[in-house]
């Protein structure tokens, strides 16, 4: 992984899923068609009928958030599953030396960065750029 380009692959997976979260709340939202009253006694059909709509628009977007998550969550551990004993970069020991072990978890490489330790710093970078736009 340290000789291709498999750290920009994580990192493009982690900035489209965080810009994907951003925009959840906006995708998962459900326009309805407004019920024009035609006399003075449907006045409550059409409050039922807003009513049901809200309900249904609640468990809709109740489910694209758990899919997306559940997406998301598969993702991330296939990504640490495939590239587990895999450096995703080598840096010089000196620059990291007191958290080596740390950052180099769980390939055991000295100077190493690991897979699980690049998701969490890109997760960290990606959330701060995509915060304006949120």
């Amino acid at each position: 992984m340290a000789e291709g380009c498999a750290w920009l692959l994580v990192l493009l997976t982690v900035f489209l899923c965080n810009l994907f979260k951003t925009q959840l709340p906006s995708l998962s939202t459900i326009r309805h068609v407004n019920i024009p009253l035609q006399a003075s006694g449907c006045g409550e059909n059409k409050h039922s009928a807003v009513k049901a709509r809200t309900g249904q628009q609640a468990k809709i977007k109740w489910v694209v958030s758990i899919v997306f998550y559940v997406l998301q969550a598969a993702l991330m551990v296939s990504l640490i599953w495939k590239y587990y004993s895999e450096p995703v970069m080598v840096l010089p020991s000196k620059w990291i030396a007191p958290l080596e072990r740390l950052v180099a978890f769980p390939t055991g490489i000295p100077g190493a960065v690991g897979i699980t330790c690049w998701l969490v710093v890109c997760n960290k970078v990606v959330a701060l750029m995509l915060y304006p736009i949120s």
